[in-house]
């Protein structure tokens, strides 16, 4: 934030005063506690802070984040007031409305849990957002809420329009922009939009310059068409155990008995098996994907278990407690309906190989 604008006797009359009230600033620190003067002045007015800057609004706001630094990183997380801190840099982005470093550390720190924020997801979000309408052209603020979205109250939706509305700002090179457009795919295809998903996989396939990124796009419209046939195929299944009152012995006995006209082949060249545990219809290949993917990061929190109590979890109901109770995710299920089995020794998981 440049203040050359502005008379340089300006600035060296602002820097004396500060300078000369260090010492009285000690003294009522003495006398009221470290941090009291700070929670006093999160209640002026910012038009009253306006006019007590002289005209210097982005040295006050600099002024401001400073001691709202010092204070939210000086006092522990269960005494720190998510109100004081909302209304603390509602003051700083009022006096400097560009200042877009503000708006995502405070929209951050406040919408996420501890022990990484305050846990108030509505006051954080509504940082982020002034800080859309004051900064319409940045493309962090909406990719920073987008992910508060996605990974707290899980609002795909929510989550993908922010994403979206990222990957359309002006100035991102053609990698930013297809890997945020990649995210708003994963996000509508999270929360059951698979359309939508596939329609941005589709975009990206055709237009992006990578050819990486386009074998990545079309991986994943190959896998949404896979779950499409999924589900068609395990709507089938519940017709036909109406009918017979027991599972087939294979999906081919399914467009046999007439409900389907044939069994659609695999975008991913793997087999449609009936899996009676779950009473569904899945790929080979699109379950051995999750399951490998499942077992990476269940891997991945075992070892993270480790390294935050000293040892490996007792089995996997602690294993699930821990990702439950201490990360935004869910324990994955085995996506053929399978148990999953734990070496408490070596803290790995495995899974039974899978089985035509």
């Amino acid at each position: 934030m440049s203040i050359t604008k502005k008379p340089v006797i300006g600035l060296i009359v602002i820097l004396i005063l500060i300078l000369a009230s260090i010492p009285f600033q000690n003294k009522i620190d003495e006398a009221h506690g470290k941090f009291d003067y700070i929670e006093d002045s999160m209640y002026l007015s910012s038009s009253t802070l306006e006019k007590m800057s002289l005209g210097y609004r982005e040295l006050m706001a600099d002024i401001y984040w400073m001691r709202a630094l010092q204070y939210f990183g000086g006092k522990d997380l269960d005494k720190q007031n998510p109100e004081l801190l909302y209304n603390y840099f509602n003051i700083i982005t009022d006096l400097e409305p560009k200042f877009v470093n503000a708006y995502r550390y405070g929209g951050t720190f406040l919408a996420e849990p501890p022990p990484y924020g305050l846990g108030n997801f509505e006051l954080g979000v509504g940082i982020l957002e002034k800080g859309r309408v004051n900064n319409p052209e940045n493309f962090r603020l909406p990719l920073e809420e987008a992910f508060l979205h996605y990974i707290y109250p899980k609002n795909y939706a929510k989550a993908a329009e922010l994403f979206e509305e990222a990957g359309s700002k002006p100035g991102l090179s053609a990698f930013r922009k297809a890997s945020i457009d990649g995210m708003a795919a994963a996000a509508h295809a999270h929360g059951g939009d698979r359309e939508n998903s596939k329609q941005i996989w589709k975009t990206i396939y055709e237009t992006s310059p990578s050819e990486g990124r386009r074998n990545f796009a079309l991986r994943n419209l190959q896998e949404i068409q896979t779950m499409d046939i999924e589900d068609n195929l395990t709507l089938a299944l519940g017709e036909y155990r109406k009918r017979f009152n027991k599972f087939p012995e294979g999906v081919q006995d399914i467009a046999d008995a007439g409900i389907i006209k044939e069994i659609p082949t695999s975008p991913l060249e793997g087999q449609f098996i009936i899996v009676a545990q779950i009473e569904a219809v899945k790929d080979s290949t699109l379950a051995e994907r999750n399951l490998n993917q499942n077992l990476r990061f269940l891997n991945a929190k075992t070892r993270r278990y480790k390294k935050t109590f000293g040892e490996y979890p007792e089995d996997l109901n602690e294993l699930r407690e821990y990702i439950q109770d201490y990360t935004t995710s869910d324990f994955p299920a085995h996506p053929l309906g399978e148990p999953y089995f734990y070496d408490l020794e070596t803290g790995k998981v495995t899974s039974k190989e899978i089985t035509e």
